[in-house]
């Protein structure tokens, strides 16, 4: 695959593999297709699947690609989360035993869309949104 002229490859983090990754980051913003409630609030179902994509992709990191099964999960949800808000995940391993794997995961504000203005606001300081934990077993 060629090069694209000005790409910032350097920016990118390093891509990690193998049983030593045990946390990740996530950054994204939450979009329309996962709002649920009256002004533009997202569901609590949305914010932790897509906490527990993130445990996914931690877990094919340190598993070789077998994300597992997903079989359990307890979350709560703190502060209301609304389309376009920016959010950083956070996932990190727990627990780990012959064929299951325990990830924490914690969801975190980073800036609020504001409709009537159409701007931004990033705040000073990232909002703990979502925090708990599931676990997976994996294939072997």
């Amino acid at each position: 695959m060629a090069r694209i002229e000005a790409e910032r490859r350097d920016l990118v983090s390093e891509v990690k593999k193998g049983s030593d990754v045990t946390e990740l980051k996530f950054r994204t913003s939450i979009h329309g297709e996962d709002m649920h409630y009256p002004g533009e609030m997202i569901s609590g179902c949305k914010l932790m699947e897509k906490c527990i994509d993130c445990c996914t992709e931690l877990s094919n990191i340190r598993d070789g690609g077998d994300g597992g099964l997903f079989v359990r999960t307890e979350g709560n949800i703190l502060r209301p989360v609304h389309m376009l808000d920016a959010v950083e995940i956070v996932v990190w391993l727990i627990k780990q035993g012959n064929s299951s794997r325990l990830y924490g995961y914690e969801m975190y504000k980073t800036s609020e869309y504001n409709q009537k203005t159409d701007r931004s606001e990033v705040f000073d300081e990232p909002v703990l949104t979502v925090k708990g934990d599931v676990t997976f077993v994996i294939s072997k």
